[in-house]
């Protein structure tokens, strides 16, 4: 299975999932996961978008997807933890990136979203 045809979800789910991850790597998870659903149900609305508008968001949305699917590939693929160490870090800056990204799509876009936390 290529990147394309597996679901983003999917490599979310495996992050959270995962046994190697740290705290910090399941609330940016989690941060992704509500944007995401913060844009998809604000395109939905009122907003009044485009085609074009639609299409250049996921654009966006796959770039983003694309960018922690390869960085979790990485994580994975390392042997031990020595080599997994740099690549978790990159991992937790992808995500941190990928929720900002979808923040920033869908304040461009006049939908609202906003980072929500209970700690």
């Amino acid at each position: 299975m290529n990147e394309r045809e597996e679901h983003h979800g999917a490599v979310l789910a495996e992050i959270l999932l995962s046994k190697i991850v740290g705290v910090a790597h399941i609330r940016l998870v989690g941060d992704v996961i509500s944007a995401g659903a913060q844009l998809s149900m604000g395109m939905q609305g009122p907003v009044g978008l485009s085609l074009d508008q639609r299409a250049e968001i996921a654009e966006v949305i796959l770039g983003l997807e694309d960018d922690y699917h390869h960085a979790w590939e990485k994580v994975t693929s390392a042997v031990d933890m020595e080599q997994r160490i740099p690549h978790l870090q990159a991992l937790e800056r992808t995500l941190a990136a990928a929720a900002q990204g979808i923040f920033d799509v869908a304040r461009q876009n006049d939908i609202e979203a906003e980072r929500c936390r209970l700690d």
